[in-house]
Parts: C-alpha cells; structure tokens; sequence
C-alpha cells in the first residue's frame, strides 16, 4: 500500500506489552486475550507474541529460556535481537497490561481503515468495478474491523460485598427518580397523534437546556439522538421553528425519514447508524415509533427488534439510554386505564411492558379533537418513585402545564358520566332563537347538566349526534328545531 506517511503504530507498548508478560505472564494473559500476533505493527513481535502464546496453551513457562528454544531458524537472529531489546529495556509493567494492550488494538485499527480507505479509493476510480460491489464489500469490511471499545463478559457473578461497595459512573442518572438512566431502556407510549414525538423533541430540548421534562428533574444537560421515521423535513420546519435552535444546536439530532426506513436489520443501515453515534456520541438515543422496527406483535419479533437495535448502540452503564416511541391499543368499550394499568395498553405489551425499566403513557384528556390537553403518566419505573400524573396542553412550543384540570371527570367512567340531552341544548340556544359561540355553550351546558367538558364538545359537534340541528356560521352556532 502506498502512502506519504508512516502508519499508525504503537512500537513502545508493543515492547512493553511483551516485556511486561515476560515479567508476569499468569498476570498479563488473562488481560490481554483478544490480542493476536497480527495486531502488532512490528512483525518480530507477532511472531514473538505466537510463541507466547503457543507456550501458554500448552501450560509451559513462559521466560527467556523457554522463548528462545522454540524461535524458527529463518529470523532466529532478529528475534534474539528483539528479545535483547526488551529484556533491557525492562519498560513493562504488569498492571498496566491492558492499557498497552488497549494502544496495540487502537493502532491496528487505524491501519485497518486506512487500508479500507485505500482499496475503496482504488475500487471506485476503477471503471471495471461494480459499484454495488464496492458499497457492499466496503460495510463488510468495516463491521470485520474489531471494535476498540473493551468487551464486556458474557457472565458475570458478584459477591455481596462488591454488589454493596458498587459505586455507579457520575451522572448515571439524566431524568427523574431514576426515571430515564444511562444504558437501561424507557418507552413512551400512546394513541396515534397524541404527541409522543413531539415528547421526544421535548426530552432532547431538555437535555439542551436543563429545563424540567413533564415535571420530572433534568439532572444535567445530555445530548440526544432521534431515529424516526414519522415526520418528514416540511412537519420537522414546522416544529423546530417554534424552538430556540442555536441553544439546541450541539445538544439534539434528529434525523428524517431514512429512504430503507428504521431498517435494523440491514448492515448498511446499522453502520451508517453507529457511524453517527460514534461522531455525535449522543446520552439518548429514542427510535421513533416501534412499530416501524418491529412489524409483527409477536413476542419473538418485538425481542429479536430490541437485539437488532442493541447490536447498534453501545451498552453498559456509560451507554445511552433508549427510547423507544410506541402506540398503545384503542381501549375496549368504556375502559379508561390508569397507574400501573396503562401498561396493558401498550401494543405488543408483553415485550414492550417487560424490557424497559420506565415506560411513560400519554393520554388525550378528552375525546375532542379541538382539546390540546393531554394526561402524562409513568406507569412503570423499577428503579425509583411513579410519581404524579400530571395535565398538559400540547403546543407549537411543545408543551405547558394545566393548572385547573378535571381529575374527577377525567377518572369517571364513560357510563358514569352525566349525559347532555337534547333537551338541554334546546334551553342553551333558547329553542333556536339564540345563537352562541361554542366555548359559551359549552359553559352553559357543564352548569345546567353536570357533564364535563369533553361530553359538552362532543354534543355540540357539527358531526355528532345532534348534526341535523346544529350549524355554524361566522364563529357561531345555530340550533333548528
């Protein structure tokens, strides 16, 4: 490969690496076990690192001695030589293995790219190449290249006293009594249109500016990535031009509709995906809704969807959190859920109920369309307090509280209700000789029947039940008998 400058490489913990095996080998090893000849630069070394190896398979020593009666005759010399060098240099130490280890792997990778960098540039100036080829061989590649990031254990078990002395990162927790954490799982869920994306925005928003989520404390300014697929860029311009946007700017990501869609399942999706988080290196990451990852409801797509997305975003309790947006099912005749309940309206409720550590519902306050209120809900969260439901109005400045909401009507069963008959209406409009502005009507008619307010907006709907009598005309309503 033709270069104008030296390769990456990392000659001293190569040498320090090896020297400190040498001093500690039944220390050192165990450390280092995804270190392979080839990762070194200097080939000596590999070769070196070999016999080491091979020696520690077989259960021999491992020293100078046992070193030298197994080097091959052909670079016999240059490995004695190296061998000099570090015995000499005595620059190891054993408890700092993984950290030359660590450099030895950093380097290697920057080798790797750059050579994938070099046969792309070759491939795409070569007219004969297929470029479907190219991209395709190209994302290969790359996913081949060994991750730097250290590898967690497949298991893993504690004794009580380390359990008890566990001393979690700083800054572990991002909102709430542990409401949304670094590396655990959280979803917002609700009816389509309710305004869980906009909820979204409002996360990223308040982790931009330390602001207050849905009444829950920010505890710390975090950077937030968006995956959705709901909204294009003219929808986006619309929301975004109600922000403050320069204070938002390094803080949030939102990304448009991608052209495969939310398509975990497909290499080049999954790199272009972890190339961003690797350059944004976002503390939450929402997808944006579920059901356009996971497109069956059966419990073994929704778990096979969560791993997909997990093989992207990085784990562990310096990870992001994740989000995940997700409808919640039409509830049945005059089910009103609520606590804990709410979880049982999630779509695919069973996986989606069960992985995340928090879920969050939203509900419209009332079967009104006009009605901009919305009732805000954690139904679950395993590592601290539920906490208040609160009452919200959902604005082109994403959302502000309501002081004055109606808990009692907005608990009260639907046959429990009072009903608006005709008979009241016919009084409030005066047997069709009055006309009345909704919102005056609809005060008149909570006075006279005892109904809430949404029953009163529904029985003064131009489609309603009443729609043969009502009519509007210039911001007022008519009644003809």
């Amino acid at each position: 490969m033709n270069v104008d400058r030296p390769l990456p490489q990392a000659r001293e913990a190569e040498l320090a690496l090896l020297c400190a095996t040498l001093i500690a080998p039944a220390q050192v090893l165990p450390k280092v076990p995804d270190i392979a000849p080839a990762d070194f630069y200097n080939p000596l070394a590999g070769d070196w690192w070999q016999i080491i190896l091979a020696l520690h398979k077989e259960g021999a020593a491992v020293d100078v001695a046992t070193i030298s009666a197994r080097l091959p005759e052909n670079n016999a010399d240059d490995l004695r030589a190296l061998l000099s060098e570090v015995v000499t240099a005595q620059a190891g130490l054993p408890a700092a293995a993984g950290d030359y280890a660590a450099a030895i792997r950093v380097a290697k990778q920057r080798r790797d790219l750059i050579q994938l960098a070099h046969w792309l540039t070759e491939g795409a100036f070569d007219k004969d190449v297929d470029v479907a080829h190219i991209e395709r061989e190209t994302i290969r590649r790359l996913t081949a290249i060994p991750s730097t990031h250290p590898v967690a254990p497949v298991l893993e078990f504690l004794p009580p006293s380390e359990l008890r002395d566990y001393r979690p990162p700083e800054g572990i927790v991002l909102v709430g009594d542990c409401h949304i954490v670094r590396g655990n799982v959280f979803v917002i869920g609700g009816p389509p249109g309710v305004g869980k994306s906009r909820g979204a925005v409002g996360l990223g928003v308040a982790g931009a500016t330390g602001a207050n989520w849905f009444g829950l404390k920010v505890h710390g300014r975090f950077r937030s990535m968006i995956v959705q697929n709901e909204n294009g860029r003219f929808r986006l311009q619309r929301e975004f031009a109600d922000l403050d946007c320069p204070a938002l700017e390094d803080f949030l990501r939102v990304c448009p509709p991608p052209p495969l869609g939310l398509a975990f399942d497909r290499a080049e999706f999954q790199a272009a995906l972890a190339a961003a988080i690797a350059d944004f290196r976002p503390d939450v990451i929402v997808v944006d809704p579920w059901n356009a990852v996971a497109r069956d409801e059966k419990a073994k797509d929704y778990l096979e969807t969560f791993n997909a997305i997990r093989a992207v975003i990085p784990t562990g309790d310096n990870a992001p959190a994740l989000g995940i947006v997700a409808h919640t099912r039409k509830p049945k005749g005059d089910e009103r859920a609520t606590g804990r309940g709410l979880l049982n309206l999630l779509a695919g409720s069973y996986v989606l109920g069960s992985v995340p550590r928090s879920v969050f519902v939203m509900q419209a306050a009332s079967d009104d369309p006009t009605d901009n209120r919305v009732v805000w809900t954690c139904c679950k969260n395993n590592d601290g307090e539920l906490g208040e439901r609160s009452a919200w109005e959902r604005r082109n400045g994403l959302f502000a509280p309501v002081a004055d909401f109606d808990w009692t009507e907005f608990d009260r069963p639907a046959n429990d209700r009072p009903t608006v008959t005709e008979a009241d209406i016919v009084e409030v409009f005066q047997h069709g000789k009055r006309s009345v502005r909704k919102a005056e009507a609809v005060d008149e008619l909570k006075e006279r029947t005892g109904a809430g307010k949404s029953a009163c907006y529904n029985a003064l709907k131009l489609d309603g039940r009443f729609a043969k009598h009502l009519a509007e005309s210039e911001g007022l309503l008519t009644w003809t008998p």
